[in-house]
């Protein structure tokens, strides 16, 4: 049996050099060897020591203890670091948003008195190549919900599944979500009264129902709501349950009327923001509504957020709510730091394999997309994270990342920089900086 055994730096550099110039290539057979691998299956974080992952053609193969390496594959010792899924943010710009005060390129949400807002897609504006995917991905997100957000309108529009390759076919699942801004955010487009920003949503619910009945015949019916016809068809899915629909809330009073909406319409929900879902917990679990929160919020920025607390996370997990993370001002520049979110959930009460959860395989449910993203599992993606130390401490740092079986650079614009400026003395520098002390 020909076996190529490498140790984890050289294999690293060798995939990563070959990932930038054969980028298009098919993925390699690669045995990780050795790992402390927590695979989000079965119960808690699915912890197996001295694990074994082989990948072949993006998709993990085989997973256990003292597995045989096929037949010229690549074996990659990580001697006993701990390896992971790749981090899945669960609602993000990333690929929308370059520079946020330069309009040019940022494609968010529409600006001024414009048609169109449930059939905004993040598929026609995503961008690859935006210098912000390497630097997320250097953190080690693999997967993340790109998603226009709402602008003078209620509904944000439809948000995408994508990848953080770099490659053109980034995008991974087109009109995943639909999204829609109720609580404060939504009143204040809708009469400044939360009574009105519910009541243009049931509006738009039903008119998009009708529409769907009788496609040809609705288009000489007039319109209870300012939504076009392509509005219509696009929140069509998410009217009748076929497409998650992220709401954005945060009181607890509101969470209880997107609970009764739920019931009346049969949508399939995710709550974003909650920061009072700790107080209705038991409600959420029961009408199996997940919640994306940012952990860090202990203080009543507005008054739908005076029950605000740290230890919201594991209120709602000990509830039953399936939870996961986000960071308002980081939706675009650092999904990075996902894992420090997770870290203060965990000092906040949060069981360890709960935040590793919320990271990985949670994301990947709310979105129905676990079956192929959020473990280490047989038929899975093969998106893995090697680390240097524990995931959820501050000072630790990928050593690898693998997204569909392919090694993908950690190199982004700011290490780059770091490097051609750490010598001063090189000739091909501006020459305001040759010698430079």
């Amino acid at each position: 049996m020909r076996t190529i055994i490498l140790t984890l730096t050289a294999a690293f550099a060798a995939a990563a050099a070959s990932a930038q110039t054969t980028a298009a290539s098919a993925p390699e057979t690669l045995v990780i060897q050795n790992a402390r691998a927590y695979t989000m299956a079965g119960e808690g974080a699915g912890l197996i020591e001295n694990a074994d992952i082989v990948m072949r053609g993006g998709v993990i193969v085989a997973v256990g203890q003292d597995l045989a390496v096929p037949e010229g594959a690549r074996a990659l010792d990580a001697k006993g670091r701990i390896v992971t899924p790749g981090l899945f943010a669960p609602w993000s710009q990333l690929g929308l948003v370059e520079i946020g005060l330069d309009q040019e390129s940022n494609d968010a949400s529409p600006e001024g008195d414009y048609p169109h807002s449930a059939s905004l897609d993040a598929a026609d504006a995503f961008n690859p190549a935006s210098t912000l995917i390497p630097v997320n991905r250097a953190g080690g997100v693999t997967r993340a919900v790109a998603a226009p957000t709402p602008g003078d309108k209620a509904f944000g529009g439809l948000g995408a599944v994508v990848n953080l390759s770099g490659r053109p076919d980034s995008i991974a699942r087109e009109r995943a979500l639909q999204s829609v801004a109720m609580g404060y955010a939504g009143a204040a487009r809708s009469g400044d009264t939360r009574m009105g920003a519910w009541a243009e949503f049931r509006d738009a619910l039903e008119e998009a129902r009708a529409y769907a009945a009788n496609p040809g015949g609705y288009a000489l019916r007039p319109r209870m709501t300012g939504l076009t016809l392509n509005d219509l068809e696009a929140l069509a899915p998410a009217a009748r349950g076929a497409q998650p629909i992220v709401v954005a809330v945060n009181g607890a009073a509101d969470l209880r009327a997107l609970i009764r909406m739920k019931a009346r319409y049969g949508l399939n929900v995710i709550a974003l923001g909650a920061t009072e879902g700790h107080l209705v917990a038991r409600e959420l679990a029961a009408a199996q509504i997940p919640v994306i929160l940012n952990p860090l919020l202990n203080l009543p920025e507005q008054f739908e957020m005076l029950g605000a607390t740290q230890a919201n996370a594991a209120r709602l997990h000990a509830a039953g709510v399936t939870i996961a993370f986000y960071d308002p001002p980081s939706g675009s520049h650092n999904l990075r730091l996902l894992p420090q979110l997770a870290g203060n959930a965990v000092a906040n009460g949060l069981p360890y394999a709960a935040a590793l959860a919320a990271l990985t395989i949670n994301p990947a449910r709310m979105y129905g997309v676990a079956d192929r993203y959020g473990s280490i599992e047989v038929g899975k993606a093969g998106d893995l994270v090697l680390w240097d130390g524990d995931p959820l401490e501050t000072a630790s740092r990928p050593v690898a990342v693998y997204i569909d079986g392919r090694a993908t650079s950690l190199a982004t614009r700011q290490t780059r920089l770091r490097d051609r400026y750490r010598d001063l003395s090189r000739g091909d520098l501006p020459h305001a900086y040759r010698g430079a002390q």
